[in-house]
């Protein structure tokens, strides 16, 4: 088996359960992704919609992930909630590009504060696509840690819009 990039355990078992939901074919459907087998990922995924006019929505997230972002966006499309429109370009290119090529995607990114050029936190994030018929994709299974220089920096993570730099974007 290739090695993967990932250096946090929860990624690599994310990522090794979405291979073997797949079983052998590109991508593996939602209805194969079952929470009972991965309940320690649970506070760490998302699961996020591709509509049909190529907009998406938050349709779960778990508790780590809507306390990162401030908000339980369930139910809201990713255009009305990520901050800044530089970020949200961003991550819209990401879902994106894992859509179109119908392959996981590992991206991580550092987040500056505005008065310091130090990272004040860093995200990892994997994006795993999901579809009904192994070629259109309709969903996409996310799980997406963060790590933190200071407590005040977790509470505002996604509520204040912050520089960001793109340090990793693999195609798997």
């Amino acid at each position: 088996m290739r090695q993967t990039p990932f250096t946090d355990p929860r990624l690599e078992q994310a990522y090794l359960y979405w291979r073997d939901k797949a079983a052998g074919r590109p991508m593996p459907s939602r209805a194969d992704i079952d929470p009972i087998e991965i309940p320690k990922l649970l506070p760490d995924v998302m699961l996020v919609e591709r509509l049909d006019n190529g907009r998406y929505r938050y349709r779960l997230i778990g508790t780590e992930n809507a306390r990162a972002h401030g908000i339980n966006a369930t139910g809201r499309f990713l255009d009305e909630v990520l901050p800044g429109p530089d970020y949200c370009a961003h991550v819209l290119a990401l879902y994106d590009e894992c859509v179109e090529t119908r392959r996981a995607l590992y991206s991580e990114c550092l987040f500056f504060s505005p008065a310091r050029r130090d990272p004040e936190r860093h995200t990892k994030v994997l994006f795993m696509p999901l579809s009904p018929d192994g070629e259109t994709v309709n969903m996409i299974f996310v799980i997406q840690v963060f790590f933190y220089i200071d407590r005040a920096t977790r509470e505002r993570h996604f509520v204040d819009h912050r520089p960001y730099k793109e340090i990793a974007h693999i195609l798997l």
